[in-house]
Order: C-alpha cells, then structure tokens, then sequence
C-alpha cells in the first residue's frame, strides 16, 4: 500500500491499521511531507524539548515497520521494486554482479548505508563464479564478471544462477554498463528468464541510455524486472524491500497488539494526586506516582526540619543525598538545592539550611515541602526516560542516555506506547550510546533486562493514566550493573487538567 500523507488526523487509528498490515505482511509505503513542522515545544522537561512532530513520525514509522519515502522519485523507485518481487526477501545480505568494478564499490558503498551488509559468499559459490568469468574478474562479493561477460552465451547467467543459490544472499542487484546490441539483448533476456523462477529479488541498473538500449529495456520492462539507471538508486529501492522483510521477521504478530494497560490498584495518596487540579508534582509525589507503578525508586524520606533530617538519614544510612521538594524548582542544580555525598550529622545540618536558603533566594515564591533525605545510589549508568503527550498518537515514551547524549547529540529513542519488552530492547538498542549499556571497553555490563521492563512498565502508566499525564521524566534513571536492577534518582511529572 502506498501512501501520500499531508498530516494524520486519527493517530489511534493509523496505528490500528498499521498492525493490521504488519500482521498480514502487507508493506506500507509512506511518503510523508512537513519534515520541517516541529511543532510547539514545552521548555518544562527535558523530553517535551526533545520529541517533535517529525520525529515522533518517524518512530512510529520504524516501530510498525512502515517504510518511510523522502521524495516522489524514491517512491517511484520502490514501486519498481515491489511490482517486479514475487516474495519480500527475509534478510539484509545483498548480492552484487557487475560488469564494471566500480560499479559494484558503488553498490558496496550504497548499502552499508542503507543498512545492508555486503553477502559473503560460500565458497562453492565463488568457484562456480570463477570458472564462468575471466582470471582477472572478481568471484567475491562484489563480483566483477568484467565486459568479457559479453563474449560467453551462459556465463553471465551461470553467476546469476550461483549468486542467487547463495544462502547468504537474500536480494540481488545487476549492474551493467555499455553493453549494447544483441549482447545487451541477450543479458535482458537471462535476467527475465531468471526472474521469473527466482525466490530472491533481483533488481537491475543499466546505466547506458535509454535511446542505446530501446529493445533491451523494452523487454525487462515488459516482464517487470525493476530497471533503474542508477546503481545507487537501484540499491536504495532493494534496501527498503530488504529492511522491511528482516524486520517482519524479528516482529512477531503478536507483538503488534501490545496488552492492554490497565492501572494497578492505587493508594489513597496516589488516588488524591491524580483527583486534583493540573499541576507540576515535586521529586517526591512524581516517585510516589512511580513506585505506584512498580517503577524501582531511591529510598528517601521527607524533612521539614534538621532533626527529621537525621533521623531520616540515620535510617537510610550514610552517607546521604539531599535535596529539595518543591513542585515550584524543577532544576535544583540551577537553584544550588542539592548535596550529595553527605557522610555525618554535621553536614547534614549545614546541607539542611543551605538548601532552603538557596531555594528560597532562587524562587521566593515557591512552594517547599521540606528536604528530601536519599539514598546515596550505587554507580551506574545514567540514562533518561520520559513521557511527552502527542496530540495524534497520544503518549510518546522517550529514552536516551544521560548527560551530552541527550543535551548536545539529542541520541533518543522514541515509540508510541505501550510497548512490550521486545520492543523496549530494540528501543535501548537503538540509541548511539547502547555500547557503554553493553560494556565496552571493560565497563561492567548493565541491568538491560531491567531497564527494558522500566521502559514496559513507564509506557503502561502512561497509557492506563490517559491524558491526566502530560509529561514525565525520569532524569537520571541509574542502571546498576547486571542483576543490580535500576534506581529513579530524581523524576518530574506534570498533570493536565482533569
């Protein structure tokens, strides 16, 4: 199916469609305008200021594998490629012949970026090459069958024939170049022929013009063998085909209907925030709301003098973090309203009256309930998670790693929630950072299990919370080592109007 799309109207209803598709296999293509509309943006939270129009888009689009068009002639393009393929390929590895070396780098070069990867061959496969093209051909992929291709009735087909027995070969891209007459003629009759009993794609890019080779052409395109001038072209219409049948198979049918979230039973506090006015919730209610949910957050407790202070930090156990609450300051660290690293009562004391007094020379007219008294949590990885209401597809979850990766790269993952933990993996996995999660360079590896239930379980709250949840971060969401779980350091909830 393919699609023009000005705007979209009824989010709730193009994702029920698009599950219906990507349960039946039925590929849609997208070209959608406005890429430069970004939309109002909240200053409030790190993830209003971080999810536009656009590029929750786009996120949909990847997450229901909808294959996303920039321009008419793309869309054209794509259309050759559906039309001449009698099965979508289930891979991402590209087989590449052609008659000119260069034009097969080229090829090379076009699909790594497209988010295919070059097939090696068996090398049975590659003896069978080599013995149908000349000793200075190339019989790895790329291969090189040379002009000499010309000269040989079956050898141009034979390579065909052994590229496509290849197991590692799921789409096929032909190059040729100036080859003209009734060798031209001869190489569009072999593709056709071999198109037609093919379970793989093949696609080809004939670069000579089209007044050269008027009967060539002709015959490709009355068998519908996709022809394109351009190699890249060529390998950009394969690549969206090839993306979208590798997808459908690490996309289970059942994974496009996501269970339905329904809120859990709420304590009486929890049950009064949400029955009140819209309003900016403290560090401390926007926990409560979390650990309602069964989101992990730092043990802390709430003091409105120094002796509470001790006495909290004395059951939490030093040394202690402070901050704090106020539904008013936001950025605490802007206010100079934290301390970390507390390790004894005197300390605590000084923390104690410096945090109001900057609070309150920060803001004279904020609301403070008092100083929150924290755990001190464990080293890990900070990473953000937040919520940001979408007026088409509703609540949009967010992840990021912390600190330049999401202020300076914005290196953020979205979807439309809910999501299940399957798709909370890839979401994690997305990101550019995902290394220092995986463990690179000897870093302990983190609690990803964990932090993708985080994710399944933020993405149902919003959900089941409805449009009572305007925004929400979770800024930063520590990931311990494996098996450590994670910690909510410091969040932010903003309820709409009930």
């Amino acid at each position: 199916v393919f699609a023009y799309l000005e705007g979209i109207r009824d989010g709730a209803k193009f994702v029920r469609l698009a599950d219906k598709a990507l349960a039946a296999g039925k590929p849609l293509a997208v070209l959608k305008v406005g890429r430069s509309e970004t939309g109002s943006r909240a200053a409030a939270s790190h993830t209003a200021a971080l999810t536009g129009s656009d590029e929750v888009v786009d996120a949909f689009f990847r997450q229901k594998n909808i294959i996303r068009v920039d321009d008419i002639q793309g869309f054209i393009d794509l259309a050759k490629a559906v039309k001449g393929t009698a099965r979508i390929p289930g891979g991402r590895g590209l087989g590449i012949v052609s008659i000119s070396g260069g034009g097969g780098v080229l090829c090379a070069d076009t699909a790594e970026e497209c988010g295919l990867h070059v097939a090696v061959l068996q090398a049975q496969t590659s003896a069978e090459i080599a013995r149908n093209i000349p000793p200075f051909g190339s019989p790895v992929n790329p291969v090189d069958v040379t002009a000499q291709a010309i000269n040989t009735a079956e050898g141009f087909a034979n390579v065909i024939q052994a590229m496509l027995a290849d197991p590692g070969v799921d789409g096929l891209v032909v190059v040729v170049t100036m080859i003209v007459g009734e060798p031209g003629l001869r190489m569009a009759r072999d593709l056709v022929r071999l198109s037609r009993t093919a379970a793989k794609p093949i696609v080809a890019a004939w670069t000579a013009g089209p007044r050269l080779m008027e009967a060539p052409f002709a015959v490709l395109n009355a068998a519908g063998v996709p022809l394109y001038q351009s190699p890249v072209r060529a390998v950009k219409a394969l690549a969206q085909l090839m993306r979208y049948g590798a997808e459908c198979r690490t996309k289970p049918a059942a994974e496009t209907a996501p269970q339905p979230a329904v809120a859990p039973p709420l304590p009486e506090e929890i049950r009064e925030l949400l029955s009140g006015p819209g309003r900016t919730l403290s560090e401390r209610q926007s926990k409560q709301l979390l650990g309602a949910f069964g989101v992990a957050t730092s043990r802390e407790l709430l003091a409105c003098s120094r002796e509470e202070a001790l006495a909290a930090a004395e059951k939490i156990g030093f040394p202690v973090a402070m901050k704090v609450d106020s539904p008013d300051i936001l950025h605490k660290t802007e206010a100079d309203a934290i301390r970390l690293g507390v390790d004894d009562p005197d300390r605590l004391a000084a923390a104690f009256e410096e945090i109001l007094k900057n609070a309150r020379a920060h803001h004279p007219a904020a609301r403070i309930n008092g100083v929150l008294v924290q755990e001190m949590v464990p080293p890990g990885v900070e990473v953000i998670v937040g919520m940001n209401r979408d007026p088409q597809f509703g609540p949009v979850l967010m992840f990021g790693l912390g600190g330049i990766f999401v202020e300076i790269l914005k290196d953020v993952a979205l979807r439309i929630a809910p999501i299940e933990r399957e798709e909370a993996v890839r979401m994690i996995q997305e990101v550019r950072g995902y290394p220092l999660l995986a463990g690179a360079r000897g870093r302990p590896k983190a609690d990803i299990p964990a932090l993708a239930e985080t994710l399944v379980k933020v993405s149902r709250m919003a959900v089941a919370l409805g449009p009572r949840l305007e925004q929400l971060d979770i800024n930063p969401l520590v990931v311990l080592p494996q098996g450590g779980g994670v910690k909510v350091a410091d969040a932010l909830v903003i309820l709409a109007e009930g």
